[in-house]
């Protein structure tokens, strides 16, 4: 009997002494993991999964390393089992380093997961700890994190405030990188407050350490948000500029143009009125694989198209791009519910398993009971399998009420998006009375301008001396246009043509006044009989004069065959209407 006892002590001994090496070898390998998370991710992570396999599921520390190394390592989160974990020992501890850097890791985990809300809540759970932080880099993280998220739903203000304090833990820690990172942020918040001197000014520092830490990525990164930024100021030309560079640098990283970027460009240059360039942009920049990247492309072109004057082109291409955003929304809802169904039914493979595992553990702990003691297996495989039939049925219970809980998600959603298709149908009617008010405007419009040119003194002077020279017997010569109507005929031409005269003498400044006025007069359409009739000369008077002036003041190149066509190439300014309508 002695003996029997001492044997059992013996064994307890050494399974006691197995089992605390083990824990010593995995305590270690977490603490090498740890070291790595934020140096070398990836070499964290493969430690983390070596261990996997050791039922570490439930341990706290093991669950918020795991979570954080998929996180750094860009491995979308599948659902917040580990996260779980992890917040359920540490919210309610004492120690605020662990505190924050796992509210720090929720956030982050449940941004992945849609779940914005929720995120914003962790992010100031973790920051209410970070007065009482050790470690600069979580601070670093929070405060970024907090801007982001803030930014995300659209409060671009109150994201200010949180990275500038991200910009201060970034300049203690002495890393170019995070200092980029923060200024490039606060630079789009400031931009989107409508503070755009401070928003260049941060801009602007960050693409000086970015350019001596010759980082392409980060340099083409802010080179691109400039370009937005005199594109959103209306400096065109600029835009051109810094999105060219943005190009260069996109090619020295990826070795080939981004399509973002190529159709931002053919954007720029539709609105320099570089037409064929930027159609060659924005062909260059198709990419129709994803409903996203087909859109940009079907923008552009319409936007092209339209600029060409091509209004059925324009109107086709919309017609496409309108019916991807359908599509994309439509995307969204069953991405919406099919991650709902994934997160539902990677749990229950994580329980399955989980409970597997612990079936597996427990008959290995059955095997040692009946050999330490045979006399009390019976109760023990008794009292297993009573709490095994207690905890499937609580689990059947579980997954039955999760089903009822989907469906009724599903229903809801179901009921978001016939509300959805509804809004989309509205707004589309609103739309079409608009482009109906719109060509109703424009149509007044040209109407005006045809009254404003007929009821001219001067013009009805010119239709008057034209009646006259068609009449039988009339051998009348016409009076000379004085400075004073060669000006009122300037000004009307002006209002009617979108500027044409002023355009006209920006381009040739060389012009005298008789030679602007018959240009004008060729603008309002006259023909060679009726200029003849207003100037008092031949036709072939007429002739000399115009081949004279096309050749001496518009094209010395002979580009052109006739002065009308000379006169057809100068630029006009833009009209008043269209820019109302953008």
């Amino acid at each position: 009997m002695i003996q029997t006892k001492l044997i059992t002590i013996i064994i307890l001994a050494l399974i006691i002494n197995a089992c605390s090496q083990k824990e010593g070898t995995i305590a270690n390998q977490l603490q090498i993991a740890d070291s790595y998370i934020k140096t070398q991710p990836q070499k964290s992570l493969q430690i983390l999964d070596s261990i996997n396999s050791r039922g570490l599921g439930k341990d706290p520390y093991f669950a918020l390393l795991y979570a954080q190394a998929k996180y750094r390592c860009y491995i979308p989160a599948e659902n917040d089992s580990l996260i779980k974990v992890a917040l359920a020992h540490y919210s309610t501890c004492d120690n605020a380093d662990m505190k924050a850097k796992t509210f720090l890791v929720a956030a982050q985990i449940y941004e992945e997961l849609s779940m914005h809300d929720v995120s914003l809540g962790y992010i100031h759970k973790a920051s209410e700890y970070i007065s009482n932080v050790s470690d600069a880099w979580v601070s670093y993280y929070i405060y970024y994190l907090w801007g982001r998220l803030l930014q995300d739903g659209y409060d671009v203000k109150s994201s200010i405030e949180p990275f500038e304090l991200s910009l201060l833990c970034a300049n203690k820690l002495n890393d170019t990188s995070s200092i980029i990172t923060s200024l490039k942020e606060l630079s789009y918040s400031y931009l989107a407050n409508n503070d755009t001197i401070t928003g260049i000014q941060k801009l602007d520092r960050a693409l000086d350490l970015a350019i001596k830490a010759n980082s392409c990525q980060d340099l083409a990164s802010l080179y691109g948000l400039k370009a937005q930024t005199y594109y959103m100021l209306g400096s065109y030309n600029e835009a051109l500029r810094f999105i060219d560079k943005a190009l260069v640098y996109n090619h020295l990283l990826n070795g080939s143009d981004t399509i973002s970027n190529l159709n931002f460009k053919g954007r720029l240059l539709i609105l320099t009125n570089r037409l064929d360039s930027a159609e060659y942009y924005i062909e260059r920049g198709r990419d129709t694989t994803t409903l996203v990247k087909a859109n940009l492309y079907y923008s552009c072109m319409g936007m092209l198209r339209e600029a060409q004057g091509d209004y059925k082109g324009a109107l086709e291409y919309n017609k496409r791009h309108s019916a991807n955003l359908l599509k994309i929304a439509a995307g969204i809802e069953r991405d919406k519910v099919a991650r709902l169904d994934k997160q539902y039914n990677t749990t229950r493979i994580e329980r399955e398993n989980s409970e597997l595992k612990i079936k597996q553990q427990q008959s290995w702990l059955y095997i040692l009971a009946i050999i330490i003691i045979l006399g009390i297996a019976a109760f023990v495989a008794y009292t297993v399998y009573s709490r095994r039939r207690k905890q499937l049925l609580d689990t059947l219970r579980h997954q039955s009420e999760d089903i009822n809980r989907l469906q009724q998600n599903a229903a809801l959603l179901m009921d978001e998006k016939i509300k959805a298709s509804e809004r989309e149908m509205a707004l589309a009617a609103q739309a079409n009375d608009k482009d109906k008010e719109l060509n109703t405007s424009r149509a007044l419009i040209a109407d005006l301008k045809k009254r404003i040119l007929l009821n001219n003194r001067v013009v009805k002077k010119v239709q008057e001396t034209i009646d006259a020279a068609k009449r039988p017997k009339t051998n009348r010569q016409p009076e000379p246009f004085s400075d004073a109507e060669i000006s009122e005929l300037v000004a009307v031409v002006n209002d009617c043509y979108n500027g044409f005269a002023n355009a006209l003498t920006a381009q040739y400044p060389s012009l005298t006044g008789s030679e602007i006025c018959l240009c004008c007069l060729i603008k309002i359409g006259l023909d060679n009989p009726s200029l003849c009739a207003v100037l008092g000369i031949s036709d072939s008077a007429l002739r000399k004069r115009k081949y004279r002036l096309k050749s001496t003041k518009f094209d010395p190149v002979k580009q052109f065959e006739t002065l009308d066509d000379a006169l057809q190439s100068v630029p006009l300014r833009k009209r008043q209407e269209d820019a109302t309508d953008k």
